[in-house]
């Protein structure tokens, strides 16, 4: 049984179900080269619309069906869509699908946390499971527990509490710049480990994560890019007594001045108008900035477990699924606090993940299967080859190359990075997910401690706060982190012990914490080789691990986008198959 899914809206996504198991997804945005990249059919009148952050055509949507179709082929058992609900535009995509040539047996139409906890339940080991799928917004809710079993998965209590709305309303009130789509939460979660808890704050904060509510957003021209209308909440961080001269109705014009004045000369330039009833801190490098990111951070872990602890009698096993499923904080919190033998996280937890979410949905409800857990490794290695790899030879005249015997590459690729090269990877299928987890990735060396300046400030560059995660195989990651379960999707933000936090400087945030991956041979033997060929040289198998992807852009998938990287940043090759390519005149680099 073939089914069809396909996610409409921001991050679209479309994958392809046989018989119960994925075999590909399909990201929008690594093909048009723009973050949580849209494609709708809420109108069949082709021309360029305004939609949220970005400009929508529905001839886009077309052309990247009809590409869909050349390789996929174009009859499918059934259809499962994933669209918020919006029915009217669900009906337009079947005109588009049949217009196209597309023939399917039947259609239907998947809740949006359904789709999110079916694909969290349908590729774990388990054979019942508690599902928690949180994140900014769904048609069926906000905060939502499912019981899955064999049989089915079923709505089990849908809570008030909008964590992912929360927390990303924090970052405009920190003074964060979000990206594009107006979404700052992973560089906020990267200031929190600056801050120290502020206890008299706890209850405000709690108060915060409780109560949020979205506000009307304001009126703007255009498009809606870095989340410009959006209008700040700090309900119950207002009563703070510390933080009331940012907040907007406050008296005092010394602290509202001074807030005005980073938003007009800092980062936040482009983000809002701060006005009656908002609250605006002085931006990341204050320190009441990063106290009320760690301080909410606390309050909104806190209230996670809270809820999680309400149905430990459901099952002994928990997933967790949605775009609140990257916090890693959170994450490692659920895990240390023991409420559940098993948890299980995947590693295309946001809307990214909704097509094969909804599609397996659609394939166990047909095919009356009974699922009894997800046999073996689910593999986050399910989108495409690189687009442009027939340009490849003339890629290979602009740049300087040297191909390697297969059978080299990792012991080579190890050799470069332990003598302090930062190494573009670009090898297989890229791996599904905001999370580079070594087909789409950046090695470097942990072990210098200049490396994270150098990749934030002259490969990446992004903001100086954000850290770098460490990757290492799995039979030795204990012996480094303080993680008790393997995290093959870098789904978990843990800690290196301390014995080697001065030893791996590079990887190792602020306050210890790492975003950990762990590797197995059978997960990835190109990187797993890898990291035991530094161990070789340097004695320690962990190295340095960051997605692949010019700033502000989504991971690559695009061979000349990554050798372009080569000229426009201080990346020393970057590694194609078995091919390494460095900048032209540069070729010693390749001895």
């Amino acid at each position: 049984m073939r089914i069809l899914g396909i996610s409409l809206g921001h991050d679209t996504n479309i994958a392809i179900i046989e018989n119960g198991v994925i075999l590909e997804i399909r990201e929008a945005e690594r093909f048009f080269r723009q973050k949580r990249y849209k494609l709708e059919a809420r109108s069949l009148e082709s021309g360029k619309k305004a939609s949220g952050f970005q400009w929508v055509d529905i001839q886009e949507l077309k052309d990247y069906l009809q590409r869909l179709g050349q390789s996929w082929g174009y009859h499918f058992d059934a259809l499962a869509v994933q669209n918020q609900g919006r029915l009217d535009e669900h009906e337009n995509l079947l005109i588009v699908l049949k217009e196209l040539g597309f023939s399917i047996d039947s259609t239907h139409n998947v809740n949006h946390h359904l789709s999110h906890a079916s694909l969290a339940f349908y590729t774990s080991p388990y054979s019942e499971s508690l599902v928690l799928s949180y994140d900014g917004d769904g048609n069926d809710g906000q905060t939502l527990l499912f019981q899955a079993t064999k049989e089915k998965i079923d709505y089990l209590e849908n809570y008030p509490q909008r964590f992912g709305q929360s927390y990303n309303n924090l970052g405009f009130i920190i003074g964060i710049k979000p990206d594009i789509s107006g979404t700052g939460s992973g560089k906020t979660m990267g200031l929190a480990a600056y801050g120290n808890l502020r206890e008299e704050w706890l209850p405000y904060a709690k108060k915060y994560v409780q109560e949020y509510r979205k506000l009307k957003p304001k009126s703007v021209e255009g498009l809606n890019a870095y989340g410009k209308a959006h209008v700040i909440n700090p309900i119950g961080l207002e009563e703070i007594e510390d933080l009331k001269k940012y907040h907007s109705s406050d008296e005092s014009k010394k602290g509202i001045l001074q807030t005005l004045k980073n938003w007009i000369s800092g980062e936040n330039k482009e983000v809002s108008e701060k006005r009656a009833g908002e609250m605006v801190l002085p931006g990341v490098d204050h320190s009441d900035s990063k106290d009320l990111a760690k301080t909410v951070q606390k309050a909104w872990s806190e209230a996670v477990l809270e809820i999680l602890e309400k149905h430990l009698s459901v099952s002994k096993n928990l997933c967790v699924v949605g775009g609140c499923a990257l916090n890693g904080i959170a994450n490692y919190e659920i895990q240390q606090k023991g409420l559940f033998k098993n948890t299980y996280f995947v590693p295309n937890p946001t809307d990214c993940g909704l097509a094969a979410g909804a599609a397996l949905n659609i394939y166990y409800k047909l095919s009356k299967e009974r699922f009894t857990g997800f046999k073996g490794y689910y593999s986050p290695y399910l989108g495409e080859e690189i687009y442009d790899r027939e340009n490849l030879p003339n890629l290979q005249m602009q740049y300087g190359f040297r191909t390697v015997d297969p059978a080299d590459t990792s012991k080579i690729t190890a050799k470069y990075v332990a003598a302090g090269k930062i190494v573009g990877v670009i090898r297989g299928r890229y791996e599904v997910g905001p999370r580079a987890l070594g087909n789409r990735s950046i090695l470097s060396n942990p072990i210098d401690p200049n490396m994270r300046e150098i990749l934030n400030h002259k490969v990446k560059h992004r903001e100086w706060y954000r850290p770098f995660a460490p990757v290492v195989t799995a039979e030795d990651t204990h012996r480094y982190f303080t993680n008790t379960e393997e995290i093959p999707y870098m789904s978990v933000i843990c800690y290196t012990k301390e014995e080697y936090q001065k030893m791996l400087p590079s990887i190792t945030h602020v306050d210890g914490s790492c975003r950990l991956q762990t590797i197995r041979k059978d997960q990835n033997e190109f990187l797993y080789h890898t990291i035991k060929e530094f161990e070789k040289i340097t004695g320690h198998p962990v190295v340095l691990n960051t997605s692949f992807n010019p700033g502000g852009e989504p991971i690559l998938n695009f061979a000349h986008v990554g050798l372009e990287m080569l000229d426009k940043t201080e990346m020393d090759l970057v590694l194609i198959d078995d091919t390494f390519y460095c900048k032209k005149g540069n070729e010693k680099v390749l001895e």
